[in-house]
């Protein structure tokens, strides 16, 4: 909200950064699977976790890293996803509870970042 009490022009748009693990295996694996016990297969390298967190706070991105390790959370303006993803914004509507919208990797962070989804806004009532 501006001071006048109106809604900004521009909300925040989030989406999840899934990172390369060492060994090529994916925590999106186990989705639905029973708890793997170690988790070291699934996690990126931390030099890789840093590099590829640095990459998206220089692109304009606030980041937001897990606590295991193996994926990173990013929000921006529409403006940010629009520039750096080549998405519309009516592109970024189409995200919703039933079905996420998987972004375009930036060639830069190929090596680092496996898949991106852009999530859709929360629903708070």
């Amino acid at each position: 909200m501006t001071d006048s009490g109106r809604p900004t022009s521009q909300a925040t748009v989030t989406a999840q950064v899934f990172l390369r693990s060492v060994s090529g295996r994916s925590i999106r694996e186990l989705a639905g699977a029973s708890d793997p016990g170690d988790l070291a297969p699934f996690r990126a390298p931390a030099a890789a976790r840093t590099a590829a967190i640095r990459q998206f706070e220089a692109l304009g991105f606030k980041v937001f890293e897990d606590e295991m390790g193996l994926a990173l959370s990013i929000q921006a303006s529409p403006s940010v996803f629009r520039k750096t993803f080549g998405v519309s914004e009516s592109e970024m509507r189409r995200a919703s509870a039933r079905e996420s919208l998987p972004l375009p990797v930036p060639d830069d962070l190929r090596g680092m970042v496996e898949d991106i989804l852009l999530l859709p806004p929360p629903e708070l009532f």
